[in-house]
């Protein structure tokens, strides 16, 4: 079978082949190339990692923001979580605010967490402990145990324009706790 063209890119972790018969394919071809993409980035997300437990931070950097760039959730939290601690860059609160609600957006909990502490410190952004409240919730509500926690200390101080609730406050140190405890089953088991 003759092809018009052929697209080949090979990494160390993937082989992507994309054979084009002609244009009515484009939707095919398009869904192929964003799966092969995929591929990659998650492949360069992992070496990201790998990057960085070898303490090799600005190479991390660079690999992350290559992902990032690409759409990659989870380098797009690393990368915004790198600019606000200076992990292979300088510190930058735009940019750590840029990626991290990028990755906010897509549902990250990290990342909602960070945004949340964010507006919580007013890093970048003005102090608004509403803002950083919302954000928190999101996270606590899919189990991050260190947006229960900040929760349920906004709440018993009654920070900012949330009023202090001890209730609300007991209900997130609660979820905490609980998840404590699981950590400590499977740690014994």
């Amino acid at each position: 079978m003759a092809y018009k063209s052929i697209f080949y890119y090979q990494s160390a972790d993937y082989i992507c082949i994309l054979k084009i018969k002609g244009y009515k394919f484009m939707k095919k071809i398009l869904s192929s190339i964003l799966v092969c993409g995929t591929l990659l980035y998650a492949g360069s997300f992992s070496k990201g990692l790998e990057l960085l437990g070898e303490g090799k931070e600005v190479k991390a950097y660079e690999t992350f923001f290559t992902a990032a760039k690409a759409g990659n959730i989870d380098a797009q939290m690393f990368l915004g979580q790198m600019h606000l601690d200076g992990i292979g860059t300088e510190v930058d609160h735009q940019k750590a605010f840029f990626w991290l609600s990028k990755a906010a957006n897509s549902d990250d909990v990290e990342a909602q967490y960070l945004l949340g502490f964010m507006y919580e410190n007013g890093l970048k952004v003005k102090v608004d402990i509403k803002r950083a409240t919302q954000l928190y919730k999101k996270a606590a509500k899919k189990g991050d145990i260190l947006s229960q926690y900040s929760l349920a200390i906004i709440y018993k101080e009654g920070k900012g324009e949330v009023k202090k609730d001890i209730k609300e406050a007991f209900k997130w140190l609660n979820m905490v706790q609980s998840a404590r405890d699981k950590v400590e089953l499977v740690a014994s088991s």
